[in-house]
């Protein structure tokens, strides 16, 4: 009955621990359609956002993603040198962090965790090229989703960077007379 026991228990982790790698897989190759270090001649349907120096930030208006049954469409790709090399996603809800947070934790491990005054958290998940952050500001409860590319974003000034990432989230509504498609960003 033990050995049985031992044996079953082995299949699930391993069916557990092989799910989780799967469900992994895709980010470093990029973020849904767009991949990392893609020049962004290869989408002329994106909405140029913000520019400062070589970094350009856009958003595809008539796309919607979504989180299981909830819609997101605060998503900015950050391009450096016309190459993708951030994904920003804003956050409404504390529903929606904490779900994120949770999906984060299931497939990237625990993050490691920094504070900045008194109201700034932020988590921090590593995997493979990907720095991935979700940041919450606990006083007005502004949240955002970040994947950065290493490779594109070592060569990025430090204090360019550090500059442009809390000014990077300039949103914009979607058009009232066009209806988004519906794109599933992550599934739990």
């Amino acid at each position: 009955m033990r050995q049985y026991r031992a044996i079953i228990s082995s299949i699930f982790l391993i069916l557990f621990f092989g799910s989780v790698s799967m469900a992994a897989t895709g980010l470093e190759k990029g973020f849904m359609q767009y991949e990392w270090g893609e020049n962004i001649a290869k989408h002329e349907d994106l909405t140029r956002l913000y520019s400062k120096e070589d970094i350009t930030f856009y958003s595809n208006p008539s796309e919607l993603y979504t989180l299981d049954d909830i819609s997101i469409n605060n998503v900015v790709l950050g391009y450096y040198k016309r190459n993708l090399f951030a994904v920003y996603i804003g956050i409404d809800t504390l529903e929606v962090f904490d779900r994120i947070k949770q999906h984060m934790n299931l497939n990237y491990g625990l993050p490691t965790t920094k504070t900045g005054g008194e109201d700034q958290v932020t988590l921090k998940w590593k995997y493979k090229d990907i720095t991935i952050k979700l940041k919450i500001n606990e006083i007005d409860e502004k949240m955002k989703l970040a994947f950065y590319y290493r490779p594109l974003l070592r060569e990025l000034k430090k204090d360019q960077f550090e500059e442009l990432d809390d000014t990077s989230l300039q949103f914009f509504p979607i058009e009232k007379n066009k209806k988004p498609k519906m794109i599933p960003f992550l599934k739990f």
